[in-house]
This record gives structure tokens, sequence and C-alpha cells, in this order.
């Protein structure tokens, strides 16, 4: 189950709909920290489509996002790393971060 406003995840922070947060730290500093993990749809075998997948651990990668006043936030994206059990491919769910913004040069 999600922990944190699914609006301010998704549409301000632009964290994919198939992430939620699991928990909001605020440190000493006043940062606040978001731990966001994907939702079990996502443990699919990118080779055979299997759903027949576990887990090998996992790692967390921790990206600034926009403040909210004064504070940084981050979020702590958990990335799994996972084996299909019936192809045996080892792979890492990708994390959710938003997509490259295109720019647009001035003339």
């Amino acid at each position: 189950m999600c922990a944190m406003e699914e609006t301010l995840l998704h549409e301000v922070f632009g964290v994919s709909k198939n992430y939620c947060s699991i928990r909001t730290e605020v440190k000493g500093s006043g940062d606040v920290f978001i731990a966001v993990e994907p939702l079990d749809k996502l443990y699919v075998c990118p080779k055979c489509r299997s759903r027949d997948v576990i887990g090998k651990g996992k790692r967390t990668r921790r990206v600034q996002t926009l403040p909210i006043g004064f504070h940084a936030v981050y979020l702590e994206v958990a990335v799994p790393r996972c084996q299909c059990n019936r192809c045996q491919y080892i792979f890492e769910i990708a994390p959710p971060l938003p997509r490259p913004m295109s720019t647009t040069r001035r003339r």
C-alpha cells in the first residue's frame, strides 16, 4: 500500500504510477527523503515476459528532485535485481525517473 499522497508523488515529482512511496522521512537538516519502490506488476522478465521471477537483492538510488520550500527533497528509489525462473535471465527493474525533457533553443 502506498504511504504518500499519490498526486504529489506522480504529478509533482514525475514518478511513474507503477511505483509507490513506502516511507517519508525528514532529517534534522529539514531535508525530505521519500523511499519509493516498484509495484508487483513490474516484476516481469523482459526477455520471456514471464511473471515467475524471484528477487536477488536490490540497490538504492538517491535522486534529488524539486525542493519543498527551502528544503531539499530526495527520492530513494529501490532498484530490485531479479532472476526469471523460466529462462534464468537476471535483470534489474528500471527506476521511475522522468523522461529527459526536450528544450527549445532561442533564436
